[in-house]
């Protein structure tokens, strides 16, 4: 252009006006002499831009040549300026999405953050409270009228303590009988393991006698009184005989200490006390916890099921120890679909803010061709934008 002077000079200068600001304004975009974190903003943030509006320039110079040989001039020019007015918006919406990024990485990555120092702190709740929800919640078990499981531990653990008990008290004896008889010494650990569990079932087996004795009495069955009271003489005897009778005993020399060294207990007056220790015993015991106890481990032997008239059990809504950390998991599953959304605005508004300036660059070339803007701006969604298929087929109507 130099070289050309006079009127076609001017004309050149016209039609070819960007090129007296592309170079400048594409190296000053590019800022290879700014500092790196100039050269970095500018390249975000200019680059794109400056491209377009030179694009922009030369396509407006090739549409306005045309203007001549095209149909609806008026409307022509008009869309000229409504692609340029598509394309300011679209970079200023380039400027603001970029923005809208870095905020949104912040804001998501301080939820984040937020998110893993609240469960943390909801876990450590959850496990120190733990022990006591768990005392809260046995508290409300024994309070709610059920299945009396705290009767049925006592009862056991009762039976436990009794049989522990005989067990060293009947030793001797029984080693004493079972050696004699075999004609040999027996291991005395063995024969206590035996001892035990067989006075287990005695003891267990006593009150389930009693139980028997209640029900019966309850239901006026004078015939099942009259043999439970037989079968409860013969447990009487057989514990009193072998069991109780040692026990009294074994307290025979603390009787004497008091008494004076005259005194003599006869068979009868230990066998009455006895019959009394043990009437005393199992009473208590049977009024304390064993009556309700005893008829649930018998139901669980008997596999006649727990519930009864008496004692329904209730349907107790099922409770989760952790409260807090369960509570926050469902607050995120009612928050998956919000999620989602939140993940599509992320990835549009990654991704529309350099598209916008791109299908703006695009709708000047369509313009210059077929008079006609190829996209809709501005994108209010990444799902806005067309696939190549129906592109291909926009383009065949437009055309």
């Amino acid at each position: 252009m130099d070289r050309v002077d006079g009127p076609l000079k001017l004309v050149l200068s016209v039609l070819m006006f960007p090129l007296l600001f592309q170079d400048p304004m594409i190296r000053w975009a590019w800022g290879a002499n700014d500092e790196l974190q100039i050269q970095l903003l500018k390249r975000v943030f200019l680059v794109l831009p400056s491209a377009a509006i030179i694009l922009g320039c030369w396509v407006t110079i090739g549409c306005f040549l045309t203007v001549i040989i095209r149909q609806n001039r008026r409307q022509y020019v008009s869309t000229v300026f409504i692609t340029w007015w598509d394309l300011g918006r679209a970079i200023f919406s380039f400027w603001g999405g970029t923005l809208k990024i870095v905020t949104s990485i912040l804001g998501w990555a301080l939820a984040f953050i937020r998110l893993a120092i609240l469960g943390v702190w909801l876990s450590i709740q959850d496990i120190l409270l733990t022990p006591w929800r768990m005392v809260k919640g046995v508290g409300g078990m024994a309070s709610e009228p059920g299945t009396p499981w705290i009767a049925v531990w006592l009862t056991l653990i009762w039976c436990l303590v009794e049989a522990f008990v005989f067990t060293f008290v009947m030793t001797n004896l029984v080693v004493d009988t079972v050696s004699n008889l075999a004609g040999k010494e027996l291991n005395l650990e063995l024969v206590q393991l035996v001892l035990f569990f067989m006075l287990l079932g005695f003891v267990v087996g006593s009150y389930a006698i009693v139980a028997s004795l209640e029900k019966a009495v309850r239901t006026r069955d004078v015939k099942q009184i009259a043999l439970v009271l037989l079968v409860e003489l013969c447990a009487l005897t057989f514990e009193v005989s072998f069991l109780y009778r040692e026990f009294v005993d074994a307290l025979v020399p603390w009787f004497a200490q008091y008494a004076g060294e005259d005194f003599h207990l006869s068979g009868f007056a230990i066998f009455s006390i006895a019959s009394i220790i043990w009437a005393g015993i199992r009473g208590m015991t049977w009024f304390l916890f064993a009556a309700h106890g005893t008829p649930t481990i018998m139901a669980i032997i008997q596999r006649t099921g727990l519930g009864s008239a008496k004692h329904k059990p209730l349907n107790l809504a099922k409770k989760d120890h952790f409260t807090y950390v369960r509570a926050a998991i469902e607050k995120i599953k009612a928050d998956v679909d919000w999620s989602y959304k939140r993940g599509d605005e992320l990835l549009g508004a990654f991704i529309l803010p350099p598209l916008q300036v791109v299908a703006a660059c695009i709708n000047f070339l369509t313009m210059l061709i077929s008079a006609k803007h190829l996209f809709q701006l501005p994108f209010k969604s990444y799902r806005d934008m067309l696939n190549a298929d129906q592109l291909i087929n926009r383009v065949k109507e437009k055309s």
